[in-house]
This record gives C-alpha cells, structure tokens and sequence, in this order.
C-alpha cells in the first residue's frame, strides 16, 4: 500500500480530476499489495469496518466486509473517487434520485483487481453478496473527507432519509442514533429495476473480465436457474418466439434439402427446439445433444434425446462425425475469440465433408440491442484495460441472481474466422429480434446474424 500512497503523492501540486485519478490507478497493481497488517477490526458482523491510512492529498482508506455485509444506499456530494477490490467480490448499484423517487439504475460486480469508479453525485451502494467470505477493498477520494458529517443514506424498506454526522463511523443504518443530524421520515418511494424497465434481462458488467471456468460456471448456473421455465419464456415473448420459429424453419429447409442422418446439437438446452426442427424437416435423423447446465440437460433426456452434460470445448466425443451441427443461442457463450476458433476447429473435426454448420450470435451493429451499447461500455469504461474483448457483454435476468457472459460479433471478424477454421460461409442473414422479430433484413445494423457454413 505504501507504494501507491506514495504514487498519489504527485497530486501534492495538482488537483486531480475524476479521469486523472483513474488512470493514476490503473497503473498500479492491486494483486500485489501488502495490506495485512493494516486491516482494521471487524467490531460488527453485520456491518463493514474502515482504516483510513492517508487523507494527504488522496485519502486512502482499506475496509473490510464480512459475508452479506453491505453500505447503505448513499450520495456522493462533492466527492468521487474509485474502490480497488482486493479479495472476494464486491457488488455495485446505482440509483437515480428525483421527484421524491429513488430508482435502481444499473449494477456491475468488481472482482480482485477491478475498479468501480464512483463520480461525484453518485448515488449507490456496495455489497459483499458472499454467504462465507469477506472481501477486502481499498477506497481512493478527493477531496478527503475528514468525516462523514453530511452523508446522506437512503433506506428502500421505510423511505427513510438519515443525514450523518461526524460521529458516524460507516455509511449505514446500523449506526447508533446519535450518528445522525436528522433522519426524514416517509422522505421517498423505491422503484427496484425491474418495475421501471420493460426488458427481462439487464446488464450487470463483471470487472475485470473472469477467466474461462468462472464464465463457464455462471453460465451453467444462469440456465439451471432458470430451466424449468425456460420453454414457457421461450414460447411467452412474442418476439423472441417468432424469431426462434424463423431460425427453425430455415435450418429444416436446409437440413431436408440435404437429406441428413445424422446430427450435432451443441447447447441444445432442453431439446425442445431440437425436436421441434426434426419435425419440420420430416425426416428421421439421429441427434446427438451437448449442454453446459445439467438441469436442462435433464430435461432433454428426459424427452428422449441424447445428451451429454459439458462445455462444448471439453466434451469428447471420439471420432464421431455428423452431417450438419446446430450451435443455436448460444455461439456467444464462449469468452473468448480464441476459443471461439478452437471451438470452430473442433466442430469442423466432427463434421463429415460438405457438412453443414448452423448458428445464430448477436450483431455488435444492431441498434436495436445491446452491442452498440457494449462498444461505448468497452470504450469509455477502458474494458480493454479488464480483460474484455470488443462486444463482450455481462447480464442476468432483471429478476434472477445469476451473471451470464455474451459476445456481440462484428460480421467480417466471424466471417474470417470461420474460413480461418475450415470454413466456407453458404450464407449471413440478418433475422430481425427486438424489432422486426423473425423478418429477414437488409440492414447491417439490424437483426442478429444467422449463419450457415460449410465444410471446405
């Protein structure tokens, strides 16, 4: 710690802006600190404990946070600043704040070695969402605070506002009465996220970006969360129905022009739309099904299909061959662009010659979804910098807990990678989802991208 301290020292001369400060502290690196030593006592279970180790010119302030442990909602006024996460995790939410109002506006997840930046006139809250760890964060602010006399904090249960004094120790509910300057009663009405927002999935920013088990992990528990009502969603949203009806019907087109026996379904989820295809096409081909989440894989053996419960990339499957592979929702799963090739590489080994491969990813152009939203993201928030690659997406169901990853792709990038992997690409339709659900459009910023390629 002594090392960064000592780098914020050339603020001395300087006042530091928001964007200044930020990138003083990307140089550093936060896995190697020592800080130990400097942990201060954990006095309450049920509350986070503070050490403020320099208030010259930055003040640098270590804390740390038992399980289920969180501060309470609270204003930045006059102050900004950024938490370095050095072991566990640490959930942030923000919250607009008008006419009396408090709505829950956005989130993101630090892990060891993220940063989450917090402006001045922010309104947020930090949570320790672990059942059995602490986590431990280093605080940098400007101007120092030489207490927390003026904080405002906001409690969603009562629509209380309390305005601490110099007495309080931490920026919670859990300080004692005397802590408080005033506390006014009935002061707003809580608005949570998903009771302002019309989507049914939200992005949540996971900083800097996991490793390939901690992604395959959450991705496994995003779908088993949700797989016993995943059909029912499927078949409940309109457009998203209609779109996955249209990607159907072409791929049983295609499949029965070219008289299959055999077939590859890689993340084949509950099997329903597997058998919906065979159906169409009128033919009685073998499936072979491959799923990450072993809920939903039980569900399609359960409808009689064969399925094995794996990441596509560690799945063995011998010397199979298939005369056409589906990769259907869930291309973007994989995250990273080079185990997307590897990925590619191995479906082509499992492919007879000629064989085909179907698939459909999220378009980075498309206005209408995330990905235009996902390079401002990369951009401004420097996600380069965490790990991310242009179009990488963290999110979750506006009503679930668990985070799943998605990559947006731009069209020339896939297109190369696929003759990269032994590819010839038939076709790239663009298939309307949000907007124009299930229409075939002409626009390049329109629609997700659906793919048929074939084996050179």
């Amino acid at each position: 710690m002594e090392r960064i301290i000592e780098q914020l020292k050339r603020f001395n001369n300087e006042q530091p802006s928001f964007t200044a400060l930020g990138e003083e502290l990307l140089k550093a690196n936060f896995n190697n600190l020592a800080y130990k030593g400097l942990l201060p006592k954990i006095e309450c279970k049920d509350n986070y404990a503070r050490n403020i180790l320099t208030r010259d010119p930055i003040e640098v302030i270590l804390m740390i946070w038992p399980p289920k442990t969180e501060s309470a909602i609270h204003f930045h006024n006059g102050f900004f600043g950024y938490v370095a996460v050095l072991e566990g995790a640490l959930d942030n939410i923000e919250y607009a704040f008008k006419n009396k109002q408090l709505k829950e506006t956005g989130g993101l997840k630090a892990l060891p070695g993220g940063l989450i930046a917090e402006k001045d006139g922010v309104i947020h809250k930090l949570m320790n969402t672990s059942e059995t760890g602490n986590a431990v964060t280093a605080h940098f602010y400007y101007p120092a605070l030489d207490n927390l006399n003026g904080i405002n904090i906001y409690d969603i249960e009562s629509g209380r506002i309390g305005e601490l004094n110099d007495k309080a120790l931490t920026a919670s509910w859990l300080e004692h009465e005397s802590c408080f300057s005033k506390i006014k009663e009935n002061a707003f009405t809580y608005l949570p996220y998903h009771k302002h927002k019309t989507t049914s999935h939200r992005i949540f920013s996971i900083i800097p970006k996991p490793d390939r088990e901690f992604i395959s992990k959450n991705i496994s528990a995003y779908y088993s969360e949700q797989a016993h009502e995943y059909d029912f969603f499927d078949l409940e949203h309109e457009s998203r129905r209609t779109y996955n009806e249209k990607i159907n019907a072409l791929i049983a087109e295609e499949l029965r022009n070219d008289g299959i026996s055999t077939i590859l379904t890689l993340a084949c989820g509950t099997g329903r739309r597997d058998i919906e295809i065979k159906e169409l096409t009128g033919l009685n081909y073998l499936i072979k099904g491959v799923d990450i989440s072993s809920d939903m894989v039980s569900i399609a053996n359960r409808r009689g299909l064969d399925v094995t419960c794996s990441s596509w990339i560690d799945v063995k499957l011998g010397d199979k061959k298939f005369d056409a592979v589906t990769f259907l929702y869930a291309f973007g799963h994989i995250p990273s662009r080079d185990e997307r090739l590897a990925s590619l590489k191995k479906i082509a080994n499992h492919l007879n010659e000629g064989g085909s491969l179907y698939f459909d990813v999220f378009n980075v152009d498309d206005k209408n979804e995330w990905g235009p939203s996902a390079v401002k993201a990369y951009e401004k928030g420097r996600y380069s910098d965490f790990g991310y690659e242009r179009g990488d997406v963290f999110y979750k169901k506006v009503t679930g807990n668990q985070i799943a990853f998605l990559h947006y792709f731009d069209k020339n990038d896939l297109v190369h990678d696929l003759s990269l992997a032994g590819f010839n690409v038939s076709f790239v339709k663009h298939i309307g989802y949000v907007k124009k659900s299930g229409e075939i459009l002409k626009a390049a910023n329109e629609g997700a991208l659906f793919i048929k390629a074939i084996k050179k």
